[in-house]
């Protein structure tokens, strides 16, 4: 009983890149769609915060990432 073997729970490296490229693709996924309501509604207030919305989630994406490989 001196070698107990215990089970890894952390992800790895590849699980967290995964998890992380998923996020980043809804959320890419869920600004598109906000900007093709926005233009439905042909409001251009909402179109432009749509988009500031989209160039947000573009800018922070590399960042989800490196994030998440640097806690794997």
């Amino acid at each position: 009983m001196n070698q107990i073997v215990k089970a890894e729970t952390a992800p790895t490296m590849s699980q967290a890149t995964a998890s992380a490229s998923v996020l980043v693709a809804l959320i890419v996924a869920l600004a598109a769609l906000g900007v093709f309501a926005a233009l439905q509604v042909a409001s251009v207030a909402s179109v432009v915060f749509a988009v500031v919305i989209a160039l947000t989630a573009l800018i922070v994406s590399p960042a989800i990432l490196s994030i998440a490989r640097t806690r794997a």
